[in-house]
């Protein structure tokens, strides 16, 4: 099966478990990491890479150039409404490949051919990986050497030895500056942000804020005032899962409508963390699978 991967880290890291999960119903067949779509992004998506190779992932190999090829035209013929059974057809005839439905996925006995099967869906699904937790947690260990990286850095000393710990990530970056990302996301108010840290507060005692973001700048003026804040600042770090890493060893977590800050706190391993969380996810839609019964949404 192939795992057709698109947009940043956290949508990976989705993308890649749920590949994971079905394959175990498939233990004699192949998972292929494909990486076709960081060759030839939309103008309109914000520019990524793969980067699941700074975690100890699994999989048996990466797709070949001739098997990308073809994964791009797949990825391209399956935005036309076509019917499925025509578009599994003519795919599986032509291409030798065919876009595992949403369906499907959820019911694995039904799937044929899975070694032809491309999964191109996000699978942002909570209770899918909840359920899972105990076989995704250890592929996203970060690698050795990013790992020790880490331990030398002044926040990660600061995470050991702090004991009211509470990590905040503030997304903007793309969601600012990409108007197809600012009209489907939208940057979160600093109301939501104080109203959370006053909480956290109010439950567990005075916190030090541990501040994550991709805009450094503004987060160091916006909470320069408060005493128990903490920005991030690691100049030179090329590596998305160190601060989501980072973000994991705090004992509780204030998360963006973003899948990179739910992923920090979903491998919070602590079991009486508390997490926090925007009830706006979406720009005029707040229906998502990613939402928690047991977190806090604001």
């Amino acid at each position: 099966m192939y795992s057709c991967l698109s947009g940043g880290l956290g949508n990976q890291m989705f993308q890649y478990s749920a590949a994971y999960i079905l394959k175990q119903f498939f233990p004699d067949d192949s998972l292929v990491l494909d990486d076709s779509y960081y060759f030839n992004q939309p103008k309109n998506d914000t520019r990524r890479c793969l980067e699941l190779d700074q975690f100890n992932v699994n999989y048996d190999r990466v797709s070949s150039k001739t098997e990308k090829g073809k994964i791009n035209i797949l990825r391209k013929l399956k935005k036309f409404p076509l019917p499925t059974n025509l578009l599994y057809f003519s795919s599986s005839v032509f291409l030798d490949k065919y876009v595992l439905p949403d369906a499907s996925f959820y019911h694995p006995q039904s799937i044929k051919n899975i070694d032809k099967a491309c999964l191109f869906s996000f699978y942002q699904d909570s209770e899918l990986l909840d359920n899972n937790r105990e076989l995704i947690l250890p592929l996203f260990e970060l690698r050795a050497d990013l790992l020790e990286y880490c331990t030398n850095l002044e926040v990660y000393s600061l995470i050991q030895k702090q004991g009211n710990i509470t990590s905040l990530h503030i997304r903007r970056g793309d969601y600012v500056t990409n108007e197809h990302a600012a009209k489907f996301h939208g940057v979160l108010s600093l109301d939501y942000y104080n109203d959370a840290m006053n909480y956290v507060d109010n439950q567990l005692g005075e916190q030090l804020f541990v501040i994550f973001s991709d805009d450094i700048e503004w987060a160091q003026k916006t909470f320069s005032t408060r005493k128990n804040c903490y920005v991030v600042n690691n100049p030179g770090c090329d590596f998305s899962a160190i601060d989501m890493y980072l973000m994991s060893l705090c004992k509780n977590n204030i998360i963006a409508n973003s899948t990179y800050s739910w992923w920090g706190a979903w491998l919070n391993k602590y079991e009486d963390k508390l997490v926090i969380s925007p009830k706006q996810w979406f720009q005029g839609n707040n229906e998502t699978a990613l939402k928690k019964d047991s977190w806090i949404t604001i």
